[in-house]
């Protein structure tokens, strides 16, 4: 079914090459399932279905080939710091009113993120500015009026000192924001990526062409959405999010190159110190107890090239929509992976090849309204089960991590399912922190929108709008 939103299959599209072909017929890639034979193989199994996992027939794209190609680390300040405060930083401490929650929309909701919609052009800093004089004149003409009809003359100018001041104060920030967009306009290090989302995403103005000839298809004010040359998109948010819990103390120091190094420190004594690269990519990931004992988590510092096509066999999906029974929800997820060489944490994100060399887990417990990321109590109590399973599989091996994935189906914009789709991950992942003591540093979240449907189609299909686990352990390197 060729997808409305990405270019590569519409139009000239691009045909899979020998090595791509030889994969799917490999995995026995079957024809799509629609929803009357999905439900039919569910009922003959109990409420379980195998079927051909949804990455073997994804097209490559821009995205996959960059992270294939396994360009080397630059040299990033923050891994050369060896913990010596030489960047910019910043301290705050995490309370129960700025932590993120597994029950609440975060900042914006998606559709107040897409602001203009694809294709459009970007507003000109002249044209931004004739806007706000309008609305300027508008709030002035506004005050005018106030004033004819105001009785009490101290309220009267006590309104107008307060407009006035906060109209003095837009000024300033919109002065501010053109000079940031400016300079990261001028930019070439990288590091507007870094900066803009540490300060909040304010400066993803949709239409803005980033570092990485990406330009900022979508902004939701906790995450924005880049679309690369093909049509292709990824989405950038706070990988550190999960972290975040309160009584934490953070912090972070921000180096000249933008790369970061961000340390969270516990109420009990352990720390997690994360340095990333000024596009926010994880670089590495340590977890410091008390006691100074160290676990590497992640280790993106060492990139090598993949050669999808020579990967083993993408994994069967096992999908159910009851509840897994705990012990073959265990035996599900913590099954090994056949390959014996290791990837980053990119690659497994961005590669489908190398994603599916696991098989995931649904999560068929947890449903979203439209359009929401929020997770109430009841339903994030349904997430016992696997809160169990991975809490027991970390408190063995510290160093194990899931990866939380979420799905839409195809109703909206491919960018705005993008990020619904990461929010929800995310909002799971809290939820097993929330409720279960999931340690927050052994998940990693990541979002696929409408990407690797089930059942192809362009409508509400419940089964496309899923979240998955995958335990990626063994796929990922960790470093010594």
């Amino acid at each position: 079914m060729p997808n409305r939103n990405h270019p590569e299959q519409a139009g000239n599209e691009q045909q899979p090459n020998r090595a791509q072909q030889q994969r799917q017929q490999q995995a026995g890639n079957q024809p799509r399932l629609s929803p009357q034979d999905l439900q039919n193989r569910l009922r003959e199994g109990n409420g379980e279905a195998k079927l051909p996992p949804p990455e073997a027939s994804g097209q490559q794209n821009d995205i996959a080939r960059r992270a294939a190609e396994g360009a080397k680390i630059g040299p990033a300040a923050a891994l050369a710091a060896n913990g010596e405060a030489k960047g910019e930083v910043s301290e705050r401490k995490i309370s129960d009113d700025d932590r993120r929650r597994s029950d609440q929309d975060f900042r914006t909701r998606v559709q107040d993120g897409e602001r203009r919609g694809e294709g459009q052009r970007r507003l000109t800093d002249e044209e931004m500015r004739r806007d706000l004089e309008r609305r300027e004149r508008n709030l002035r003409e506004g005050e005018r009026d106030l004033r004819d009809g105001e009785r009490e003359a101290d309220r009267r100018e006590d309104r107008l000192d307060r407009r006035d001041a906060w109209m003095d104060r837009r000024d300033n920030r919109w002065d501010d924001r053109r000079d940031e967009w400016r300079d990261n306009d001028d930019d070439d290090n990288s590091s507007d990526i870094a900066k803009l989302l540490l300060a909040g995403a304010a400066g993803f103005a949709v239409g803005k062409m980033m570092s990485g000839n990406r330009q900022v298809a979508l902004n939701t004010g906790d995450r924005a959405v880049l679309m690369l040359p093909d049509g292709s998109q990824q989405v950038v948010r706070d990988d550190n999010a999960l972290l975040y819990q309160p009584g934490s103390d953070v912090r972070t120091e921000t180096y000249q190159d933008g790369s970061t190094r961000t340390t969270v420190l516990r109420s009990d004594g352990s720390q997690v110190v994360t340095i990333r690269d000024a596009d926010m990519n994880i670089l590495r990931r340590t977890l410091i107890r008390p006691n100074g004992t160290e676990t590497r988590l992640i280790d993106d510092t060492a990139v090598q090239p993949v050669d999808v096509a020579t990967l083993p066999a993408p994994q069967p999906v096992v999908y159910t929509n009851r509840p897994w029974q705990e012990d073959e929800l265990r035996q599900a997820l913590l099954t090994e992976s056949s390959t014996d060489r290791r990837f980053t944490l990119g690659q497994i994100r961005d590669i489908p090849e190398v994603r599916s060399l696991v098989a995931p887990v649904n999560v068929p417990e947890i449903t979203f309204d439209t359009g929401s990321a929020a997770l109430s109590s009841g339903q994030a109590e349904q997430l016992a089960t696997l809160g169990k399973v991975i809490g027991d599989a970390v408190q063995q091996n510290p160093n194990e991590i899931f990866m939380i994935e979420g799905y839409t189906d195809s109703v909206g914009s491919n960018a705005a399912n993008l990020a619904l789709s990461d929010r929800r991950a995310e909002s799971v992942a809290l939820a097993l922190t929330e409720y279960f003591q999931v340690p927050p540093e052994n998940m990693v979240v990541q979002g696929y929108g409408e990407q690797f449907q089930l059942v192809p189609s362009d409508g509400d299909e419940r089964e496309n709008r899923r979240v998955s686990v995958r335990r990626i352990t063994d796929l990922l390197e960790q470093g010594s």
